[in-house]
């Protein structure tokens, strides 16, 4: 995927999120607006781009690339673009618009939990063994030990 990116590409993508790490958005911004096309990497690019300028307190000019990122990202990699995009909407007075991007935040941790489980399941549905249902219905039965049935409420 990575194979048609070049490396000038990766070492200002790289150069930024340590500039971030650093505390230093301006010089983040430096190294990513001098790229033209990040190709593949676009999504990271506009997502470091709009944390440099939440990070510079600039919460308008962090909104487009942060939504931007949010939307190229796959789902399973998209969720911290939203939670920035709606820290940007929060602190920038769209109270509405954050709680949609905090609630869609919520909705892709909740994708990535499931498909945690679905994987783990997958990975291990071989080993578990399901009783059989009539079996299970012929070893237990409340009428015979004289309890009706209760009805959830």
């Amino acid at each position: 995927m990575f194979d048609n990116v070049s490396p000038k590409v990766i070492h200002k993508i790289m150069a930024a999120e340590g500039y971030l790490e650093l505390g230093m958005p301006i010089q983040a911004l430096d190294a990513l607006t001098s790229l033209e096309d990040a190709g593949p990497l676009e999504a990271m690019r506009l997502f470091l781009t709009g944390e440099a300028y939440l990070r510079q307190e600039r919460y308008q000019e962090a909104i487009d690339p942060l939504h931007q990122a949010a939307r190229l990202f796959p789902v399973m990699e998209s969720r911290k673009a939203w939670s920035a995009l709606s820290e940007c909407f929060r602190l920038g007075g769209y109270k509405e618009l954050a709680e949609v991007a905090s609630l869609t935040a919520e909705a892709v941790e909740e994708i990535e939990a499931s498909c945690e489980v679905l994987c783990l399941t997958r990975d291990h549905r071989s080993s578990w063994n399901w009783p059989d249902s009539v079996s299970r219905m012929t070893e237990f039965s409340l009428s015979s030990r004289g309890v009706s049935p209760r009805i959830p409420r």
